[in-house]
């Protein structure tokens, strides 16, 4: 059995349990897995939704790990229980892997995957460390719109908005009255905290713009759109491997230095934090990307990220017998 270990995160709310139900559903074919997490409202109602066996623990380090074949790590950070987990499964033999997100630390796992923008720390000793966008853990529409031909249109109409599932109601509306100033039609990934009253407030004041629904590819919504409002994260990773130049909002100030090297990387561009948010400055920001500039950011984008890192993960794992 493989144990998928994750958490919502303050951070980045489900972006863990998000890819760890979707690398379950990949192997549940061929492998028994189990998804154990901490119990909250939204982290049930997530689960609920999804046809993957889930276990809610307050302990973690009480887990019976007669029959586990490895334990897959994907959380903001280590508890105590988290960390004494860690060290029984090492001393039980069973193969740990740590999947690492922007605020984690290395543990010392014997596989650790570090699927966002930016330089790799080192790993411990005796890891096998998989980092960069070659293991990218994206969702197979990226792969299939990766290789999709795309049109860059002369003028800007569509943004794309996905800033993650904790993004404020005050600061959504912020940005989406500052870009309905400007004429952009929008498409927004609707976070944890936006009601559904807000959504019906949100769209009677502001003409043209969408929400994803919950069935609704993000994948197609990045391909469709002239440029992608992301934090400089995994998301960049989304929007470059369709093709999509992206605008960098960091909308925590310890992620600024990220959105340097993912503007470093010619796939998209740093625009101004909340706090220096103005149509003036928006739009100073947005002009330089001419027709010619969004194709050579698109068509770096996807040489960067061509979607194939979670096949690239699950060879790496079946060679060394983790999975069947």
């Amino acid at each position: 059995m493989i144990i998928f270990r994750a958490d919502i995160s303050a951070q980045t709310g489900l972006q863990h349990l998000r890819r760890c139900a979707y690398l379950a559903a990949l192997l549940k074919k061929n492998n028994q897995v189990l998804i154990c997490s901490r119990k909250d409202k939204k982290t049930a109602k997530f689960l609920a939704e999804r046809n993957i066996p889930t276990e809610f623990i307050k302990d973690p380090c009480a887990m019976d790990l007669a029959g586990i074949t490895a334990i897959v790590f994907d959380l903001p950070n280590f508890s105590v229980p988290d960390s004494a987990l860690f060290e029984k499964a090492a001393k039980a033999g069973v193969k740990t892997v740590q999947i690492i997100g922007i605020e984690g630390e290395f543990q010392p796992a014997d596989f650790c995957v570090l699927p966002f923008p930016g330089a790799a720390p080192t790993a411990a000793t005796g890891t096998a460390l998989l980092a960069g966008a070659e293991y990218a853990l994206l969702h197979h529409k990226f792969r299939h719109f990766n290789k999709a031909k795309r049109k860059y249109c002369k003028n800007i109409k569509i943004i794309f908005i996905n800033l993650g599932d904790l993004l404020p109601y005050r600061e959504l509306r912020q940005i989406i009255d500052t870009l309905h100033r400007l004429h952009f039609k929008m498409k927004i990934v609707p976070g944890l905290n936006l009601k559904k009253a807000d959504k019906r407030n949100l769209l009677k004041i502001y003409p043209g713009i969408h929400f994803c629904g919950r069935s609704e590819s993000p994948a197609r919504a990045y391909f469709e759109a002239d440029l992608a409002l992301v934090p400089p994260g995994e998301e960049a990773w989304e929007a470059a491997a369709v093709g999509t130049p992206a605008l960098y909002l960091s909308l925590d100030p310890g992620l600024a230095a990220l959105a340097e090297t993912c503007s470093g990387l010619g796939i998209g561009v740093k625009i101004p934090p909340l706090a220096d948010w103005s149509v003036q400055s928006v739009r100073a920001a947005i002009a330089p990307l001419d027709p010619g500039q969004r194709e050579k950011m698109g068509v770096a984008g996807k040489a960067l990220v061509d979607g194939l890192g979670v096949q690239r993960f699950l060879k790496i794992l079946k060679e060394n017998g983790i999975i069947a």
